[in-house]
């Protein structure tokens, strides 16, 4: 695929639009420094590094379509070149026997002999190669996209490598995909090779090889490389380098079929559902107002229900005569005749309510208890009292003594003194802060602030809450809401990953 356009400044490429957007000062996908040393990439240059240079094995590197084995070789020449001598083979070299016979002896400076077959050859470029190491200079063929080449010129120079002395011969290094293995006819007990795979990036080595591209482009690593977009980024490039470069410009600019094609999905079922909602929520209402009605029918019933019950105790204690009271106990049928009169005369029967007054007159018998009452006599007793209350004098000599070591116990000394507020001058403040924890004990605020000594405008104060002493950490003093983000965005990862509370100083 033909990506030369993407970043073209003709019909509007993506490039382009990136700058408009984020304000980037280039292209962090055309970026080839930093090397990326993550993903296992540094552990295999050093074992290429190795075993190219003192080694006798053959070398396979292998991987995915755009996992990157082009830029690992082209770091190990750009590290190595100066202690080992590097020559690469087209893949046109690879195509037949004569055509690899003649790329290794352009190498040397030879010619093909009429009279020497191919396969002669290639065994003795390898046989003289052994003589370039002895002079200081071990020599290295870079077979790149090896699985384009032809299987037998492959096994061929494998096994010349394999006759010759291997610890000064050329090495070959093949790179290419997994298909490589069967095409060089290796199994699990082959000798003499050895194997580095370079699998592919999760999402956090992909925001990891981004993150120092996108600062040194100038943009905002929060902004570009927010978990979600890494997310979509893994998915869609599947860790692969080259479909990172096409794949990420599409991503920042939200316009890729997967996000558009997920939106429309998305909408289809809950337009579908909007009216067996509606058709849900107005039966249950409909229930609810069925149920208070027939709980208020429920209740006016046991109302009445229970009122002939009152009116039953009104006719057996009602009747004025204690004969006629005894007889109504007596008889059922009698009690159902007085209730009618008990209707009609019960407004009129309170009047008289207060004739049995004179029946109490009896009680007066016990109105010698009254003379108990001056039984008060007693009371010069109390005038002894006074001799206790001198006792009371000593307690107001003992209120004052609790006084004084009440206010040193309640008196409040900071933990952590340089970091401590009082809460009266916190309340004095007019702007707003961002508070990070809270708890009923000093410790919880003292160990938070403790984690964090280089951050000179974490704060902490007590105020109270519920009744009990309450310790807030706090940070900075803003004017604004987007004054305390701003700050907060410019804190460590560690502490600005947590929850904050921007809030005014007079609430706390």
């Amino acid at each position: 695929m033909n990506d030369s356009g993407l970043n073209s400044l003709e019909g509007g490429g993506l490039f382009p639009r990136l700058q408009e957007r984020y304000g980037l000062r280039a292209n962090p996908l055309e970026m080839e420094t930093p090397f990326f040393p993550d993903a296992m990439r540094h552990h295999a240059l050093e074992t290429l590094r190795h075993l190219c240079g003192f080694g006798d094995l053959a070398l396979l590197l292998t991987g995915g379509a755009g996992a990157g084995k082009t830029r690992l070789l082209a770091e190990l020449v750009r590290s190595e070149s100066s202690r080992l001598d590097f020559h690469r083979l087209s893949s046109a070299s690879l195509t037949s026997l004569p055509a690899l016979a003649r790329g290794l002896l352009s190498i040397a400076h030879k010619n093909l002999e009429s009279s020497e077959s191919p396969r002669d050859a290639i065994y003795g470029f390898f046989r003289w190669s052994e003589t370039r190491a002895r002079k200081g200079q071990r020599m290295v063929l870079l077979v790149d996209d090896a699985d384009r080449a032809s299987p037998e010129s492959l096994r061929l120079l494998l096994s010349a490598f394999l006759a010759a002395e291997r610890t000064t011969a050329a090495v070959p290094v093949f790179s290419g995909a997994n298909e490589l293995i069967s095409m060089l006819g290796l199994s699990d007990e082959s000798t003499g090779i050895h194997q580095v795979h370079l699998r592919p990036l999760t999402a956090e080595e992909i925001r990891s090889y981004l993150k120092p591209r996108v600062h040194r482009a100038g943009g905002r690593v929060d902004d570009l490389l927010s978990p979600s977009r890494v997310r979509q980024i893994h998915q869609l490039s599947q860790g692969s380098f080259s479909r990172l470069q096409r794949i990420t410009p599409v991503v920042w600019l939200d316009i890729t079929p997967a996000s558009k094609a997920g939106r429309s999905i998305s909408l289809q079922p809950l337009l579908g559902l909007r009216w067996p909602a509606l058709a849900l929520v107005l039966l249950g209402a409909s229930w609810w107002i069925v149920s208070q009605q027939y709980d208020d029918s429920v209740d006016r019933e046991a109302q009445v229900a229970s009122e002939p019950d009152r009116i039953r105790k009104s006719v057996t204690i009602g009747p004025e005569s204690p004969e006629t009271g005894s007889t109504v106990g007596e008889n059922n049928s009698e009690i159902a005749l007085v209730q009618p009169e008990v209707a009609v005369n019960t407004v009129e029967e309170p009047e008289p309510e207060p004739e049995p007054e004179p029946e109490p007159e009896p009680e007066p018998e016990p109105e010698p208890e009254p003379e108990p009452e001056p039984e008060p006599e007693p009371e010069p007793e109390p005038e002894p009292e006074p001799e206790p209350e001198p006792e009371p004098e000593p307690e107001p000599a003992a209120d004052p003594r609790p006084e004084v070591p009440v206010e040193d116990v309640e008196e409040f000394v900071p933990a952590l003194a340089s970091r401590f507020v009082p809460v009266d001058q916190v309340r004095a403040r007019a702007g707003l802060t961002a508070q990070f924890v809270a708890g009923f004990r000093e410790q919880t605020a003292t160990d938070f602030l403790e984690q964090y000594p280089g951050q000179e405008e974490l704060w902490y104060t007590r105020s109270t809450r519920q009744g009990r002493d309450w310790f807030v950490v706090f940070y900075g003093d803003f004017d604004g809401v987007g004054a305390a983000r701003s700050a907060l965005s410019e804190l460590p990862e560690d502490l600005r990953s947590r929850e904050t509370w921007i809030r005014p100083f007079s609430g706390f």
